[in-house]
């Protein structure tokens, strides 16, 4: 009998999980915006679009093995990165703001990882820290209303 009932709990736990897993759960709607908050977003976006559009220079510097101008990059021109994110990120709504915070703190930590690893001269983990922080700051734009 306790095997019964600790088969048929199983069962139900599964269930319960398989359910809420695919999707039967209700669907997120995405964030809308009305025309003014769009501009009050859209006067920020294209600072920070500058600096990811600077993000290939660091990709040469660690081709080049050019440390000290990696850990230069990173704090000069990309040390307004932070308040510009934020400045972007405030105005945003809910799930958006949610993971427009959390692509950046994760950019961030692999900026300053890639920095740690410049200093090091390692070659392999600063070029992987630019290629999760390219991602990172990739996954913050597309989260930015067009």
């Amino acid at each position: 009998m306790i095997q019964l009932r600790s088969a048929l709990l199983a069962l139900v736990m599964v269930a319960t999980i398989a359910f809420a897993g695919l999707g039967f759960a209700p669907a997120a709607q995405a964030e809308t915006y009305t025309s003014a908050q769009k501009a009050q977003i859209e006067i920020f976006v294209p600072s920070v679009q500058d600096l990811r559009d600077q993000l290939p220079e660091i990709e040469s510097y660690i081709a080049n093995k050019r440390w000290r101008e990696i850990q230069t990059f990173v704090h000069g021109p990309l040390g307004e990165l932070r308040e510009r994110l934020s400045r972007v990120s405030r105005r945003l709504k809910g799930s958006d703001r949610t993971t427009a915070e959390a692509a950046a703190k994760d950019l961030f930590k692999h900026l300053v990882a890639m920095d740690e690893f410049a200093g090091q001269f390692d070659y392999k983990r600063a070029g992987n820290e630019y290629l999760a922080a390219v991602k990172a700051f990739d996954q913050f734009l597309s989260v930015v209303p067009q």
